[in-house]
């Protein structure tokens, strides 16, 4: 896919403020990728990450993301949230009514989305944050993320709520339309308050499945997409009223039966798309071995019967009827281990697992601990550190499920995991299928420094860029193209339309060729003069040069100019300038 340099002008943006219909162009100055690209890198980050595994938010690559979903928010119910459940970690509830966070000051109504961890989420103090901003919920991991927008201005952020531990009420929040409601409402009041563009519901699972005494009801099936439709109505709303777009996505599972518990189709006509959770396809569940998230089968495989590849599991989505480019594919930044495992021929490949003297067959993963328990589970970045081809463990590689695993003859242990090659092959499948883009759970979990490793190898991340991002979205800061000044008027309005006008001057030494200038817009552009609209998707308008004005040499300025119509205070947003290569 052939990209454009998007130039950036830094410093040398000139901004005429108006306050009409196309006013304040200059609120974010954009590292917009192309219009041609059409690939999503949509990486997770934790909560927990901060506070348990000091990965913080300033850590995180944003030239490598094009949209970030924190996790996460929670429902509160009759005054709590939380999940007592005896197979959540810790079964921990809290008050939702807090006095110190204003969203949630007074009492709560049942539905509503609150915050999973006030305390890392708003009110942790950083740099030159003051006490009095943290006691108005304007610090934290949010505030955080508002700055990394400043200097990424590309990403865009979204509050995931639920997950698998605190999945627990949306049975309940969409069983009725009181609470449907409520829920919906409370989810823009969230992003707006907080500065997220958009919401993620993470429902694990509806009608069956998820932890021991969730709430579920065979209507979820129903009532999951009519969530869906209340909060995107009110999202619609919301972008009506602030001239900007908000998005709203699921994430998703990948059996028979969750598509046969939702109505996928629908869903898919609803949101803006799906992030495809195609990863835990066996674990320490089972007795045998096997692979976390293989691309294809492998004739060895026992359970071969299942379907549990990727593969299969979006060959699933298609026969659902949902569209492959509502559909991000999920990528695991970890890996599975068992112990007590033989290895049969097959260095420890689908072999069955022989519990210890403790009676467990997991092994102790890089964050286990007594308080959390023995999970198996161990990041990219400790498997890269510390056990890729170290300490007795060898690296194999089954070429037809294309992805890597370990085995340790001494020890008798056996882990699947993911590596830059799995990858590799995982994007090739995704624009092979036409797919949205790569989701990533998570980013803690990727070739980093640690209190636990220290990794200073190749990035996961940086691998999916290079493949679906031809190497990262440079922003303002990052070395991009800096020879551009853009001047933004009004010359006329009336009631909800005005004609505009941007002025592109080149202060560079050379000449730019072949411009586009893209930018979003909530309203609708009629007319364009002294250039001409090549794409308009969900409100983002690129216009390209006419023949005569292609090329700006040092020190000339084009005009381009045009019509546009909208709900006030509809804004131009996110402004770039682009020179094809």
């Amino acid at each position: 896919m052939k990209k454009g340099k998007w130039m950036y002008s830094m410093g040398m943006l000139v901004v005429l403020i108006a306050s009409l219909i196309f006013g304040n162009i200059g609120a974010s100055k954009s590292a917009e990728a192309s219009s041609e690209s059409v690939n999503k890198v949509v990486g997770y980050y934790t909560s927990w990450g901060a506070k348990d595994r000091d990965y913080q938010v300033e850590d995180i690559d944003g030239t490598n993301l094009t949209h970030i979903n924190y996790a996460f928010a929670d429902i509160c119910w009759n005054g709590v949230h939380g999940n007592p459940s005896v197979g959540n970690p810790g079964s921990k509830t809290w008050k939702c009514q807090d006095k110190s966070i204003p969203l949630q000051s007074k009492k709560i109504p049942n539905g509503t989305v609150v915050l999973g961890d006030p305390e890392i989420d708003v009110q942790r103090a950083y740099g030159k944050k003051t006490v009095k901003d943290c006691n108005r919920a304007e610090c934290g991991n949010f505030a955080k993320l508002a700055d990394l927008k400043e200097k990424h201005p590309h990403i865009k952020t979204l509050i995931a709520v639920g997950g698998w531990s605190w999945s627990n009420r949306f049975s309940d929040a969409a069983a009725d339309p009181a609470t449907r409601k409520v829920f919906a409402e409370s989810s823009v009041a969230f992003i707006r308050a907080y500065g997220f563009d958009g919401v993620d519901l993470d429902w694990e699972y509806p009608v069956e499945g998820g932890l021991e005494g969730n709430s579920l009801r065979p209507e979820d099936k129903e009532n999951y997409t009519s969530l869906l439709q209340e909060i995107r109505n009110e999202l619609d709303k919301a972008e009506k009223k602030d001239g900007k777009q908000y998005v709203l996505t699921i994430a998703a599972g990948i059996s028979g039966s969750f598509i046969k518990n939702t109505e996928l189709s629908k869903i898919a006509g609803i949101v803006d798309w799906i992030n495809l959770m195609t990863y835990d396809f066996h674990g320490g569940w089972e007795t045998t071995t096997n692979h976390n998230a293989p691309l294809y089968f492998s004739k060895n495989d026992p359970n071969n019967s299942w379907g549990l590849t990727v593969k299969e599991s979006v060959e699933r989505y298609k026969a659902a009827n949902v569209p492959m480019d509502k559909v991000t594919l999920g990528l695991p930044f970890y890996g599975k281990g068992w112990t007590g495992v033989d290895g049969g021929g097959q260095n420890g490949e689908y072999q069955t697992a022989i519990p210890g003297s403790n009676g467990s067959f997991l092994p102790r993963g890089t964050w286990d601990d007594a308080a959390s328990g023995i999970t198996g589970i161990f990041d990219y970045g400790d498997l890269a550190a510390n056990y890729i081809n170290k300490k007795g463990y060898k690296r194999y590689w089954n070429d037809e499920a294309k992805v890597p695993f370990l085995y340790n003859q001494r020890t008798k242990s056996f882990i699947s995991y993911d590596d830059r090659e799995s990858i590799g092959h995982k994007t090739d499948f995704i624009e092979s299928q036409d797919m949205g883009g790569a989701m990533i759970w998570d980013l803690s979990l990727d070739c980093r420094t640690s209190g636990k490793y220290t990794c200073k190898g190749d990035t996961l991340l940086q691998k999916i860029s290079d493949d679906l991002l031809e190497g990262g979205i440079k922003g303002p800061d990052q070395g991009g193209i800096n020879h551009v000044n853009v001047t933004y008027t009004i010359t006329s309005k009336w009631g909800t339309g005005s004609i505009f006008n941007i002025r592109i001057k080149n202060t560079g030494t050379s000449p730019i060729e072949d411009w586009k200038v893209g930018f979003d817009y909530a309203g609708e552009i009629q007319t364009i003069w002294n250039g001409r609209i090549i794409s308009e998707s969900q409100h983002h308008y690129v216009i390209k040069n006419d023949q005569w004005n292609k090329k700006i040499n040092p020190g000339e300025t084009v005009t381009v100019g045009g019509e546009g119509r909208g709900p006030a205070p509809a804004v131009i947003t996110n402004v770039a300038v682009n020179e094809m290569d």
